[in-house]
């Protein structure tokens, strides 16, 4: 090798490795920029809602709705909890795990319908969304029919109602990130998952989804919806109408470290241990948003990473509204619909359930 072409190697190795310090150094200040904008912290403190233990082996996600927190538990044989706010937290447990006709293969996800005691399992496996009557299950009775069946052959991760009868899915699509789906099946894709370059938008958009993954999350009215994604700093803000979903808003501050891995079978795009997660959970009201965030990686924090105790609260606009701090780390929350309470499983050794006052 000629002197050359050797100082030639050596002005690419180091142009790269200035080239990725300016991006870690662009994407420091973007969020720094970004948190300097909340100008109104508040400290919340904590209270115990229950007496007894809630045995929880995985849950994922948490919904307030007719009064009541719903948990989505998924490593547990009862999918599901109910916990009567109104009822001195009177509590159930259903939702058996199963093949048989009032049972459920994979939740993917939980979401409100239009009536307020309504809720929308979607079985991922077997391609159905299936009604949770609140009121039946408060009188223990059994029963979760078949709202909408999937007759696609896309694989929808999420899906969720919208007030316009027609469904928003998330998946790992190839046509792009988010669906939409009429009464009559006929289904239409939107956007695509982040990138952070050309090299990356090369990546299938569905294999750069697995990276993407995240929470989403609607108003009260069904017309607004929120995806933040778990490992970058990164939300959308979107509306739906009849037959479109229009981006409102997007934030990036930043992207996730990953590589994919893809066979005939399967594929996968694990996130790097040294990547710092970011909004690990969120949840949406009619006139808020809120992000639960992080900022620690999996290897210096292990499992501790996926809690938090900051909660940044804007407007459908996107707009700053105020900084929560919680006096405990929290996994999962959900808020009420006037914005009042805000309840939360907090790891206290064992996960326990606890409401903050938001003043």
């Amino acid at each position: 090798m000629t002197r050359i072409q050797t100082f030639g190697r050596c002005y690419l190795l180091l142009a790269f490795s200035v080239l990725l310090t300016s991006c870690g150094q662009s994407e420091r200040r973007k969020w720094e920029d970004w948190e300097r904008s909340f100008t109104i912290a508040r400290e919340l403190k904590s209270v115990s809602c229950m007496d007894e233990e809630l045995i929880l082996g995985g849950p994922v996600q948490m919904l307030y709705a007719d009064s009541s927190l719903f948990i989505h538990d998924a490593k547990t044989e009862n999918l599901f909890w109910l916990i009567d706010l109104a009822d001195q937290c009177k509590t159930y447990r259903f939702g058996k795990r199963g093949n048989a006709g009032n049972e459920f293969l994979q939740i993917g996800s939980v979401c409100k319908m239009n009536n307020d005691s309504v809720l929308g399992a979607w079985d991922s496996y077997r391609r159905e969304l299936r009604e949770i009557n609140l009121g039946q299950v408060k009188r223990w009775e059994e029963g979760y029919p078949v709202i909408m069946k999937d007759t696609t052959s896309k694989f929808r991760m999420k899906l969720y109602a919208t007030r316009c009868d027609n469904y928003l899915g998330l998946g790992f699509y190839e046509e792009g990130m988010l669906s939409l789906s009429g009464p009559t099946q006929q289904t239409s894709y939107f956007f695509e998952y982040p990138y952070r370059d050309q090299h990356e938008r090369m990546t299938s958009n569905r294999l750069r989804g697995m990276a993407y993954q995240g929470t989403v999350c609607s108003n009260k009215s069904h017309d607004k919806f929120l995806y933040a994604i778990d490992s970058a700093p990164i939300f959308m803000l979107f509306s739906v109408s009849d037959n479109q979903i229009n981006k409102t808003y997007e934030w990036i501050g930043g992207y996730p470290t990953y590589r994919t891995e893809e066979t005939a079978n399967s594929f996968s795009a694990p996130i790097s241990a040294d990547n710092k997660m970011s909004f690990i959970s969120a949840y949406a009201t009619e006139r808020y948003i809120y992000l639960l965030y992080s900022g620690k990686s999996f290897r210096e924090a292990q499992m501790k990473a996926f809690e938090a105790d900051v909660i940044y609260r804007l407007s459908w606009d996107g707009e700053p509204v105020d900084k929560l701090f919680l006096d405990t780390s929290i996994t999962l929350f959900c808020v009420s619909d006037d914005d009042k309470n805000l309840y939360a499983l907090a790891n206290k050794g064992e996960l326990e359930l606890v409401k903050c006052i938001i003043n």
